[in-house]
């Protein structure tokens, strides 16, 4: 995929399996202060009960990123989704994997084509 190492591939698509398997039950609730959240480096996914993954990011402070406010929540929004229908799921990576975070959002983004993630 692209110029990125298998290695690298195989890992973001291994990832992205965990992000689209995770029961929905399991994803953290939107809520005001998401202490569900880690407050450690990730990649997180927003899902849809139905529609499925909208939207993957990454970040330093999974917890920090979601508190601030998120664009992908405001489209939800927009889009009359209803709340108690979008969660998060998220994967915290080890130090070797959050050097290549980047690359590994988006071979996930390229593999997934989730309709609020930019490209």
């Amino acid at each position: 995929m692209d110029d990125y190492p298998d290695y690298l591939v195989e890992e973001a698509l291994r990832l992205l399996d965990l992000l689209r398997s995770n029961p929905f039950e399991d994803d953290a609730p939107l809520s005001r202060q998401f202490k569900e959240l880690p407050a450690r480096p990730g990649i997180y996914a927003i899902k849809h009960q139905n529609l499925g993954i909208l939207y993957i990011g990454r970040s330093s402070i999974i917890r920090a990123r979601l508190r601030g406010g998120h664009k992908a929540l405001g489209w939800a929004f927009i889009d009359r989704l209803d709340p108690d229908d979008v969660r998060i799921a998220y994967i915290t990576l080890a130090f070797q994997w959050n050097r290549v975070s980047y690359q590994l959002e988006q071979v996930m983004i390229k593999n997934a084509c989730p309709p609020y993630s930019e490209r």
